[in-house]
């Protein structure tokens, strides 16, 4: 009997049959050959139906969740016009990543993960549906975003986790890149798109329907996941990992200079960027004078900036080292949060020395060109923020044993999150009293002041004896 004819002619190469999941292989069978070639078609990351959904429902939640965030910090301005409570309102959002976020990793290890994530997502689409009812209660909003931000401390890490079990190892370091570019797209869908959108139209009774809406279409995504695994932990080892987890990421971030100083920068830009958030809407009220939802008109830059600094900062780390590109961003923030401070001042020295078409815009357009200057200043400032974050992770993944990766980034999120906090608070009182201006400006130059000390510090500490 002849061999069947050939079925396709493509490029292969001959392998054995063991090393391949059947369904990845075709089978060319050649008439006169007497070996067998097998083709291995590896498909993409987005031809992969379950990565498709998991990226899919991520990318829904991270809109619907900036785009409640933005909405929420808009609702608590106009209602009680204090920073302290948007600083309550930034707490309720961080604190339980400073409580919960280690143990909650290793929860989320021993919990099924397709199942956590669609609850997680439907959970925050009821915190969300109850702050829509309980809106004239700011205290109950808190404690609903607190609860909001607990599931979330869950469901993050189990996202994560799922990407190896997805996808081939070359393409983990592809997949986090779709991962990052989904928190980008919900900053920008979220926050600047939605949220701005439906304040203006509608008000922020729309916006926290829209966002709940959307929580559910995430989880109705999500359930479409396959090939996820549930990894058999044992509560009591759980407990046992977080404890060590602490010990070896402070143990591993002491013990190198760069890595200490990562730390240092991304603990001070949480706490700046923080800042930012807390005093945006003061910042176009006060200074800017436009209406508090207008806030899109500073963080729109600012995202811009952000997705450059995506595509530059790699490259300026390979140059020049990931540690000078994260010290080069620290300090660009700090020069552009002085710049906002200055605008006024910015906007005259510009507008008398550099031909930059502000002035054109004033008259034209009609926009103020202290509202120009700003957005242009924003720029500068959301690239730095995000080329301190990359860079010095970029750092701390150096730095790090294998093995140890995943302790050192859980210590480094909750000491940047616990250190950052209360800065925040005395940022918020002395707005009350000094002003926005004079807050930027001095949180500012102090953050610049800790991290030269501390750097001079940790060189005279770790520097040698001359010998006489």
């Amino acid at each position: 009997m002849r061999p069947p004819r050939l079925i396709e002619r493509v490029r292969t190469q001959p392998v054995r049959s063991a090393e391949i999941p059947a369904e990845r292989i075709t089978a060319i069978i050649m008439n006169d050959a007497p070996e067998v070639f097998l083709e291995v078609r590896k498909p993409g990351l987005l031809s992969d139906p379950s990565f498709l959904r998991l990226l899919q429902s991520r990318a829904m939640g991270q809109v619907a969740q900036n785009a409640l965030l933005y909405g929420l910090l808009i609702l608590i301005v106009e209602e009680t016009g204090s920073s302290i409570n948007t600083v309550l309102l930034v707490t309720a959002a961080t604190l339980p990543s400073i409580l919960f976020g280690i143990p909650a990793g290793a929860v989320a290890e021993w919990l099924p993960r397709r199942a956590l994530i669609v609850a997680g997502y439907l959970l925050r689409a009821a915190a969300v549906g109850a702050m829509l009812y309980f809106r004239e209660d700011i205290w109950i909003i808190y404690a609903l975003l607190f609860g909001f931000s607990t599931v979330g401390q869950l469901t993050g890490p189990a996202e994560s986790a799922a990407i190896p079990q997805m996808v081939r190892p070359e393409q983990v370091a592809a997949a986090n890149s779709f991962f990052v570019l989904s928190v980008m797209a919900g900053q920008v869908g979220g926050a600047i798109i939605i949220a701005p959108f439906l304040l203006k139209m509608f008000g922020d009774r729309a916006v926290l329907a829209v966002a709940a809406a959307i929580f559910v279409l995430a989880a109705m995504l999500a359930t479409g996941i396959r090939g996820l695994r549930r990894q058999p932990v044992r509560p009591g080892e759980a407990r046992m990992g977080v404890v060590r987890a602490l010990a070896e990421g402070w143990r591993v971030i002491n013990s190198s200079d760069r890595a200490f100083m990562a730390m240092v920068y991304l603990t001070i830009t949480a706490a700046l960027a923080r800042s930012i958030a807390v005093l945006a809407p003061h910042y176009t009220r006060d200074i800017l004078k436009i209406a508090t939802e207008d806030t899109v008109f500073v963080v729109a830059p600012a995202a811009i900036g952000a997705l450059l600094s995506l595509g530059v900062t790699p490259l300026v780390a390979r140059l020049f080292g990931a540690s000078k590109a994260a010290a080069t961003g620290f300090v660009m923030l700090a020069l552009g949060l002085i710049g906002l401070g200055l605008v006024v001042y910015v906007r005259d020295f510009v507008v008398s020395h550099i031909d930059l078409g502000i002035s054109f815009v004033e008259d034209r357009v009609g926009v103020s060109s202290v509202i120009t200057m700003a957005m242009i200043l924003a720029i500068p400032v959301g690239f730095a923020v995000t080329m301190v974050q990359v860079a010095s992770k970029a750092v701390l993944n150096g730095e790090a044993p294998a093995g140890t990766q995943a302790r050192v980034f859980a210590t480094q999120s909750a000491l940047s999150d616990a250190l950052a906090l209360v800065p925040l608070f005395v940022i918020g009182a002395v707005a009350e009293f000094a002003g926005v201006r004079e807050v930027l400006l001095v949180a500012a130059s102090a953050g610049l002041a800790v991290a030269a000390y501390l750097s001079l510090l940790r060189r005279l500490a770790t520097a040698e004896p001359v010998p006489a």
